[in-house]
């Protein structure tokens, strides 16, 4: 008897439609989807029963005629491609046959559309795959596709399904990640009878304010002024990226929106540029917001990696990773200075670079209003940082692990340890950049074992850690030598720390060569820095805070960790109740 049989269609539609429709979010993902697709200007979405019930999309897209809507419910129907080659330069969401197919075989769907202009319309009415009904009806004006029952015929499916309330979140969400992708759309969501969501379309002078005016609507006009609008305009990418300053970075990651090309996606390498960007200003249990808008020609990403069309693939993933996070990196820069309320941080294609440039002060009003940060909290002295204003008067160490200061009027605290591990950090980091990574020949070899995989992936990295000035040779079956470094790394200890560092950056083939030597400059500063209960007298603390003023950015450790807490005397008076500064 043969091992190898062929599956009766019913099953093998089933299958199929399981890898596109996961939830009932899924399937209004690919309605919505079509519904973009058809040119709407108007898409009201209706929802009972978390969608397992019912789900409704109606547009006033272009509809289709009957021959249209009677084949768009057959296996492989697709108005988007002919032959193979179209793939390549697909700009539309996805094949809408196959979403409404896949749709149909695990559902009770009814279809009722009609053309533009046109006096009468066609519904079809499906269940289970099968076409039931199909035949004239009343125009609807666009198209209205009706889900009911979802999963009715897959009941092991249905039963993993998680609780209303989360599927209903999901349902919300995709709604919103809709609205984001499509401003000009207008977007409206009832459940259970109730009016849930309400997206007018925005009328704006420009993209970057119809995407801000969007971003207000969708996650909150608290929320929205909280962000900083970082743009990119270049022919191979263009970028409208919304996110918040490092003073206002989030509990959560849930609150990060990538938008490639109009679609909803998830890009390890666009999470990756992003948290890379705030490398040096985030501690690890806060996260950046953001809303990122990208387009680039659809030849160069892959959105068929997957059959829900979520994770997608560039063609040149390494280069767009570099550039989104360089572009975030100098708007955070930017954020973190001194700087003109109304400005956001633009790409100069021409010159190659990025410059903060003047904007409409309405359209910024409000996104560099960081509320009360050490760089606000006292004036600037010319050419100095914004905390610095001396005279300092050293108040004394408490814990032994924090410096308190009077600063004209007001009060400085710095933590020690983040403090000296930011002086060093940039110490190091400008040697390794003068040096240009040259290696120092060690006397003795440091030896450091990493296990047999381990090994292997450092060895791979061999050439990219010697432009930095490490030389690492193999050693046994587990272990590498070290035989060079540069000159800040001289320490066994601290070597194998290093080597160890490198292990983090490892996992992703995004991460440049700077960013090992960042990770090991950051790593030794950290080693070498004074340690919270250290004693320091009162010459030691005025050097460190002097020491600090010199630094880049002296308002938080490599890791993000905050170096200072600065009370104005405005904010003292008012922890006081008292009516103006003592």
């Amino acid at each position: 008897m043969a091992t190898i049989r062929r599956l009766d269609a019913t099953v093998s539609s089933l299958i199929a439609a399981g890898e596109v429709i996961e939830r009932p979010a899924s399937a209004l993902k690919e309605l919505l989807e079509n519904a973009l697709d058809a040119g709407s200007t108007r898409v009201s979405v209706e929802l009972a029963g978390a969608g397992k019930k019912l789900i409704r999309v109606s547009d006033d897209g272009k509809g289709m005629d009957r021959a249209d809507a009677e084949l768009c419910l057959e296996r492989h129907a697709t108005s988007k491609i002919e032959d193979l080659s179209d793939l390549d330069a697909l700009s539309t969401f996805g094949f809408r046959g196959e979403a409404l197919f896949a749709i149909a075989a695990v559902s009770k769907l009814t279809l009722t559309t009609s053309l533009r202009g046109a006096k009468s319309g066609w519904r079809v009415s499906a269940s289970a795959g099968k076409v039931l009904k199909s035949g004239p009806a009343p125009a609807a004006g666009g198209t209205v596709v009706e889900i009911v029952d979802l999963f009715f015929n897959t009941p092991a499916r249905f039963k993993f399904l998680r609780s209303d309330s989360f599927e209903s979140a999901r349902l919300i969400e995709t709604v919103e990640e809709a609205a984001l992708a499509n401003p000009e759309v207008a977007f409206s969501l009832k459940t259970d009878g109730r009016k849930s969501l309400s997206f007018p379309p925005v009328k704006a002078k420009d993209r970057l304010e119809a995407y801000r005016a969007r971003v207000a609507a969708v996650l909150g006009r608290e929320t929205a002024e909280g962000l900083v609008p970082a743009v990119c305009d270049r022919p191979e990418l263009k970028a409208w990226i919304f996110f918040s300053p490092a003073e206002r970075l989030s509990a959560t990651r849930s609150l990060q929106h990538w938008l490639v090309n109009k679609r909803p996606v998830q890009s390890r390498a666009l999470q990756t540029a992003l948290y890379r960007a705030f490398r040096d200003v985030r501690a690890k249990d806060r996260h950046p917001v953001c809303v990122a808008h990208i387009e680039l020609p659809g030849d160069q990403l892959d959105v068929n990696v997957h059959p829900g069309k979520r994770e997608i693939r560039f063609k040149k993933e390494g280069a767009v990773h570099e550039l989104v996070a360089d572009l975030l990196s100098r708007s955070i820069a930017q954020t973190r200075a001194p700087m003109a309320a109304g400005s956001s941080v633009v790409f100069s294609p021409s010159a190659g670079r990025y410059d903060g440039g003047p904007s409409s002060g309405r359209l910024q009003e409000g996104f560099l209003d960081l509320g009360s940060s050490p760089a606000e909290s006292f004036a600037a002295s010319p050419g100095s940082p914004a905390w610095w204003r001396p005279p300092y008067r050293y108040l004394g160490q408490l814990e032994a692990s924090f410096l308190v200061f009077e600063a004209s009027g007001g009060l400085l605290v710095l933590d020690q340890h983040a403090a000296q591990e930011r002086i060093f950090f940039e110490r190091y980091m400008k040697d390794l950049t003068k040096t240009g990574g040259a290696a120092q020949p060690l006397m003795l070899p440091v030896t450091v074992d990493l296990g047999a995989s381990r090994r292997a992936e450092v060895l791979a990295l061999k050439g990219r850690l010697a432009k930095l000035g490490f030389t690492i040779e193999p050693f046994g079956k587990t272990s590498v030598h070290v035989t060079g470094a540069p000159a800040v790394f001289k320490k066994a200890s601290e070597l194998k720390d290093v080597v160890l560092r490198l292990l983090d950056y490892l996992e992703d083939p995004a991460h440049a060569a700077a960013d090992v030597g960042r990770g090991a400059a950051a790593t030794v500063a950290c080693k070498r820095a004074v340690k919270a209960h250290d004693p320091l007298n009162e010459g030691e603390a005025v050097r460190l805070l002097e020491d600090l003023k010199e630094c880049k950015d002296g308002t938080s450790c490599p890791h993000g960790r905050p170096t200072m807490l600065a009370l104005s005397p405005d904010e003292l008076a008012r922890r006081f109740d008292r009516s103006g500064a003592p």
